[in-house]
């Protein structure tokens, strides 16, 4: 997959809104069928702040001291070789100007992102993780990428002892100690379809995921947690880039009760939404994030199917806080700072960073400062979010963010249903082995 601006590249690509306030990063203060809502681990908890300011239309700018030294964020950005998000980098530098512009920086000091680029292969990532590592004034990293490439520079980075924000793809993402995840990830987009097919009566299902190694290690997965809600997933059918998918989708199970499309590119959701319907596939459809990008949502072609979303979708929700975050990314973003794909959840974890700095002393700031306000960081001022706090629960202590919205698409435009749905990760320990 090519670097797009209209592409959104992850199997977990996390479409967020997010507003942490101006108290935040300037002061130091810190589907017509829905799922079931399972509320063991997701409640707020008990010192959430009450309130916060999100992005604005620009009242009160104060803009970042530029004669006071710089606190940095780290960035570790796969936007190099074939499988890249390079709307991380531009919408995390969109936030970034905007802070610096309109939100004094971090305490008046500027904020300045350190960014290493990093390709689809973990050695890249592993160099930049090296980079940050050595790096004495980086105290917060953000690592994007999928798979394997954060799980090697995760490990590292939680070694070292920095804190790190990741997207949630590997199992150890979760387990490490300073790595957190603001995102459910790839873990609650997996519970959150399985537990909905379960109550839906789904018993047997096909799983369509791309023909890339990069996905390979997430099948065994899929199939532990289907087996666990009571459902079949042995039929899995891998799907390349062609614009013809009617084929290989073919080949599929007909009478299956659903098909899950895991799939990693909005082109190959176009592709895969045309057999379904030359197909004529009578069953459920169910998605990821990746599917449900608005230009597919629009035409109309996706009506009927639903899936997981971590938040409301910038693109199309009207949310007036998200409408003002969509305006940040477009007076400070370049074109790659679209809306979609990682882009979202790049503004989340810089918005977070500068706002675990802050508390963490802002230019005074230390690595181990820093990991003691994320060990017990809360926020419940997150636009289009439930309350997030760490550690999450059991042994999945870096789920910072523990519940998913689950969606539908009707008449070419997203239905929130009943919201977001609360998920017991604890209920997963069972992946990591005994």
């Amino acid at each position: 997959m090519k670097a797009s601006t209209k592409r959104l590249n992850s199997l977990a690509a996390a479409l967020v809104a997010v507003a942490i306030g101006t108290a935040a990063c300037g002061s130091g203060s810190s589907s017509s069928e829905t799922p079931p809502a399972d509320t063991s681990g997701a409640s707020a908890p008990a010192d959430a702040p009450e309130e916060a300011t999100s992005p604005d239309a620009g009242s009160d700018l104060l803009a970042a001291d530029t004669s006071l030294a710089p606190v940095k964020i780290g960035l570790i950005a796969q936007d190099e070789e074939l499988f890249s998000f390079p709307e991380v980098r531009a919408a995390s530098q969109a936030v970034v100007d905007y802070l610096n512009a309109e939100k004094g920086g971090i305490d008046g000091h500027p904020v300045e992102l350190d960014v290493c680029g990093a390709g689809d292969a973990p050695e890249s990532h592993v160099a930049c993780a090296q980079e940050m590592v050595n790096a004495d004034d980086v105290h917060f990293v953000v690592n994007s990428g999928v798979g394997v490439t954060t799980a090697a520079s995760n490990a590292l980075l939680s070694e070292s002892g920095k804190a790190v924000s990741t997207v949630g793809n590997d199992l150890t993402d979760y387990t490490l100690p300073g790595v957190y995840v603001f995102d459910p990830g790839f873990l609650g987009i997996t519970q959150v379809t399985f537990v909905s097919a379960a109550q839906q009566g789904i018993t047997d299902m096909t799983l369509f995921m791309p023909d890339d190694p990069a996905f390979a290690g997430f099948v065994p997965v899929l199939q532990s947690i289907a087996a666990d809600n009571g459902i079949n997933l042995d039929d899995v059918i891998l799907l390349g880039l062609e614009p013809d998918l009617t084929g290989p989708m073919s080949a599929a199970n007909a009478d299956a009760d659903a098909w899950f499309l895991g799939l990693g590119d909005p082109a190959q959701c176009a592709s895969a939404a045309t057999a379904v319907k030359t197909l004529d596939y009578q069953g459920v459809v169910v998605t990821n994030d990746v599917c449900l990008n608005p230009e597919l949502i629009q035409s109309g072609e996706i009506d009927g199917w639903s899936g997981s979303s971590s938040s409301t979708l910038p693109t199309t929700s009207p949310d007036a806080d998200v409408a003002d975050i969509v305006r940040v990314l477009d007076e400070y973003g370049t074109e790659q700072a679209i809306t979609g794909g990682f882009a979202g959840w790049a503004v989340a974890q810089i918005l977070i960073a500068a706002d675990a700095l802050s508390q963490a002393g802002g230019a005074d700031a230390t690595d181990a400062s820093v990991i003691d306000v994320m060990n017990t960081y809360s926020s419940s001022a997150i636009t289009g979010f439930p309350p997030v706090s760490c550690p999450g629960a059991g042994a999945f202590f870096g789920a910072c963010n523990q519940a998913m919205n689950w969606v539908t698409v009707e008449d070419g435009a997203i239905t929130q249903g009943e919201g977001f749905v609360p998920l017991d990760f604890t209920k997963l320990e069972f992946l990591l082995g005994g």
